[in-house]
């Protein structure tokens, strides 16, 4: 709180001004009543105050000459105090603090090319058609999740620099240069590519379905769906379906092209399956099984690649290759070694619902926060009233993970981004945030090791893959080559970032706006776990 001297038609007066809250927000405000100070920390319940909503929707609160303040006698002012979490936000705030776990890493981060008007990102030209020339800028967009919603966070110039710990300067320097320097590492994490061409059409059988269930998605099944009551699948394949046809799909169509894409998807992962004999596991493709780390917990070293689809307008696919290692553990391990250690089954629920509850469910990748322990075995427990597998028939058979019917507790999780929540064995869910782990050097030395050797190992699995790659009779990626992807400083440093940043647990402090119609976070502090 301060004091501060304003000017109006009739000379000079004074005004208090600093920050209230209360449990369920905080908001600014101003006091014309300076008769009556407030001290800081100190509870108030406000009569005739008045709120003020701007154009953005942020708030004032307004306390005038004629507001009763009435003080209160509260023992502990903590439970006044809003601890704020991302679903709660529903307007501009500032001085708020948040904690939790960057779930992506946006594709426009690092080196970015600016306005020197309107400060708008440029990519081939202002999008506000600005003739005044760019400058280069630094900036990270990635997404934060804390368990009850996620939120865009942007690291502006100084703060990306901080966490870098590149300078600007130093960047627009390597820019400039035709070739860069080598990286100590190598091209460990470079990503390779392969261009595929994609023919005008291509007939599919369309089957419709009022029962979009998980049924028909039996592993190393080539279907994939429109997120609707319509399934897709090559003329060869197999299927119970009644209802259906064959149509063309055509990829000059976008929602034609949506549907391409989920069939080579769908393709790479069932060739890409079938010569690893790996499993997909956090969104990757895994080149071997889970390696245990002494001295890290049950923690395991995850070694494989991520595959990324981008079809292009002339009838072409991108794919692209990308080197992956985590260490992570999973709740299953989580729990065995608290209850060797003699933890009550309380003790372990307790601790998964409050200060690990944000997990990576398999075989996606994806983020959820658990939103309830449930004291059941895997064996026991069926998918739905209309589906009566359990979880261990519904592992297998989906996604040709064994699954113990042994296995609890069970967790049902709340998926980030969405309401739904879904019921997960122990071993499927993991940890995030596998940075917070005490690695001993030696370990860490054998992971570095692990990784020098897994780009030529993804090279050769993705050369097979591709030249495997067929949807029904259409052979796709016979002629296609893999590559490198042009190692340009805007490339390296946004594959740095990725390292540096995903899913790493940070706490920070900032002030939320409205951008685009959508509520940002712009951290002025930022620490990493």
């Amino acid at each position: 709180m301060k004091t501060t001297e304003r000017r109006d038609a009739l000379g000079n007066k004074l005004i208090f001004s600093g920050i209230l809250e209360d449990s369920t927000f905080k908001v600014p405000f101003v006091s014309h009543r300076i008769t009556y100070p407030l001290i800081r920390n100190s509870v108030y319940k406000f009569y005739s105050a008045y709120v003020h909503e701007f154009d953005d929707k942020s708030v004032l609160l307004i306390i005038t000459e004629h507001t009763k303040i009435e003080p209160k006698n509260i023992e502990d002012y903590k439970e006044f105090i809003w601890v704020p979490k991302i679903e709660s936000i529903k307007r501009p705030v500032h001085y708020i603090g948040l904690q939790g776990v960057i779930t992506t890493v946006h594709g426009n981060s690092g080196l970015v090319k600016r306005c020197n008007n309107c400060k708008s990102i440029l990519y081939d030209s202002c999008p506000n058609r600005c003739n005044d020339g760019w400058g280069w800028d630094l900036r990270v967009s990635s997404r934060l999740y804390d368990g009850t919603g996620s939120i865009k966070m942007v690291l502006t110039k100084d703060i990306s620099s901080r966490v870098l710990q590149k300078n600007l300067g130093e960047l627009i320097l390597l820019a400039t240069q035709t070739k860069l320097p080598t990286l100590s590492n190598g091209n460990q994490f470079q990503t390779s590519l392969c261009t595929i061409r994609i023919p005008d059409s291509i007939e599919v059988i369309e089957a419709v379905t009022e029962n979009l269930s998980s049924s028909y998605r039996r592993s190393g099944r080539l279907i994939v769906t429109d997120g609707r009551n319509l399934a897709f699948l090559p003329t060869n394949e197999e299927h119970n379906f009644t209802n259906f046809s064959n149509r063309q799909l055509y990829a000059s169509e976008i929602e034609d092209r949506k549907i391409i894409k989920r069939l080579i998807e769908k393709a790479l992962e069932i060739s890409i399956k079938k010569i690893t004999g790996n499993k997909l596991m956090h969104g990757i493709f895994l080149l071997e099984d889970p390696i245990p780390l002494y001295g890290c917990e049950r923690a395991r070293l995850y070694i494989g690649f991520s595959v990324r689809v981008n079809l292009k307008e002339k009838n072409e696919a991108v794919v692209e290759f990308t080197p992956q290692a985590y260490v992570r553990e999973s709740v299953f391990d989580y729990v065995n070694l608290r209850r060797e250690r003699g933890a009550s089954a309380n003790a372990i629920a307790r601790n998964l619902m409050t200060y690990r509850n944000r997990v990576i469910v398999a075989p996606t990748g994806n983020y959820g926060s658990i939103a309830e322990v449930i004291m059941r075995k895997a064996g026991t427990q069926r998918i739905s009233d209309t589906d009566t597998r359990s979880l261990v028939e519904f592992w297998k058979e989906i996604y040709d993970i064994d699954i113990s019917p042994d296995e609890i507790p069970l967790l049902k999780t709340k998926m980030v981004n969405s309401e739904n929540a879904f019921t997960y064995p122990p071993s499927m869910c993991f940890f995030v945030g596998g940075d917070s782990l005490v690695i001993p050097a030696g370990v860490q030395g054998f992971i570095e090791s692990k990784k020098s050797t897994l780009k030529a190992k993804m090279d050769e699995v993705t050369s097979k893959a591709i030249k495997d790659l067929k949807i029904g009779e259409l052979c796709l990626g016979s002629e296609s080559e893999i590559t490198e992807k042009d190692n340009d400083i805007q490339t390296r440093l946004l594959q740095e970032i990725r390292q540096k940043l995903f899913g790493r647990n940070v706490s920070a402090r900032g002030s939320v706006m409205y951008v685009h119609d959508e509520l940002w976070f712009f951290p002025s502090q930022i620490q990493l776990s």
